[in-house]
């Protein structure tokens, strides 16, 4: 057997990746001006388009040609512009899978501007920017809490089915669900779970998302907040089960462990742990699995030392932090892996009653 050659660089494929910018940018406009929806409504000639949503026929016309270029329309030659298979669902503000909301924070002037650092960052070895992820009340954190399509989230439903049949054995159910952001993660699971009582610690200003979510799923009597910094403000507790959602990846090992040892201390003895986060397998590379690779560049930029951290790491972590136990889950709708342990109900040195 022969291996196979590795691909050739070509010149087009590096013009593709220079010129990035320019299809985000036309995505980002395009949902912006709610293209999308004019053309599901058979709205399909540039003058037209312009005049309902207050632009140049010129500059639409350009800018449907440039979508048509990248494969997010059809020009549709005499009969002007038409939406592509899927577009319903993707596209359209009314969509099930609406990426719109997405798109405020993948492509955030905030994200945009902290990447042109990118060539300081990696010089210094993190971000250079006065004001970036873990700053206290980041006001990025409001849109994220406000746009992610948290009620689609497929990690929060894997989280739940596997904690709700382990939580039916609970004389109690309280959940901390640390930096909780939406409240999806907590709050899936207690719509499964009606003896769960749900704490969210986050920023106070993220937290007003927050409540607002719990009011529209009709968890606001089973909800309560903690306002404050994780690694500062008290935890209250103990917990049977602490919630940690796509936060380990902003620090280093050895920062995260130290917030996990934290946690440790606010999860009942024979409690559980729920972390869920980007990560790869020992066996991925950035040829196999790109995708993580790239979200650590852009930890780089938003973070001291952040990065995404692999199974094997979160064991790690894991472990030294005192919990034991270590399972990981994965699912079809699932973009993120999940991992639990648990606290021993009977600690080191601690005789059995």
């Amino acid at each position: 057997m022969t291996d196979t050659a590795p691909a050739r660089i070509t010149i087009g494929q590096l013009h593709d990746v220079a010129r990035g910018y320019v299809k985000t940018a036309l995505l980002r406009t395009a949902l912006e001006l709610r293209l999308f929806d004019l053309l599901a409504d058979q709205v399909n000639d540039p003058k037209t388009i312009a005049g309902k949503v207050g632009a140049d026929p010129r500059g639409i016309r350009i800018l449907l040609d440039g979508l048509a270029g990248i494969g997010l329309v059809s020009s549709g030659g005499g009969d002007g512009y038409a939406l592509l298979p899927g577009s319903e669902d993707l596209l359209v503000s009314t969509g099930a899978h609406y990426f719109g909301n997405a798109m405020k924070l993948s492509a955030s002037d905030w994200e945009w501007d902290a990447q042109k650092n990118l060539i300081d960052a990696v010089r210094h070895g993190g971000t250079v920017t006065e004001t970036h992820a873990l700053t206290p009340q980041f006001d990025f954190w409001e849109d994220f809490a406000e746009h992610t399509s948290w009620f689609n989230n497929g990690a929060a439903d894997l989280m739940a089915e596997q904690l709700v049949p382990w939580a039916a054995y609970r004389d109690t159910v309280e959940v901390l669900d640390v930096a909780c952001s939406h409240g999806s993660y907590g709050f899936s699971f207690a719509r499964r779970e009606p003896r769960a009582r749900i704490t969210g610690l986050d920023w106070p200003n993220v937290l007003e998302v927050t409540a607002r979510n719990a009011e529209r799923l009709g968890l606001s009597d089973r909800v309560e907040f903690i306002a404050g910094d994780m690694f500062t403000t008290p935890l209250g507790g103990p917990y049977d089960i602490v919630m940690l959602t796509n936060v380990l990846h902003h620090f280093s090992e050895e920062r995260a462990t130290e917030l996990l040892k934290r946690i440790r201390t606010a999860v009942k003895p024979g409690g559980r742990i729920a972390v869920v986060g980007h990560t790869f397998d020992e066996h991925d590379t950035p040829e196999t699995n790109p995708l993580p690779y790239m979200f650590s560049l852009i930890m780089l930029v938003q973070t001291p030392d952040g990065e995404t951290h692999s199974v094997a790491t979160y064991q790690r972590m894991l472990e030294a932090a005192g919990f034991t136990d270590f399972q990981t889950h994965s699912g079809e709708k699932a973009m993120h892996r999940l991992f639990l342990a648990e606290r021993p109900a009977e600690e080191p040195g601690q005789a059995a009653g």
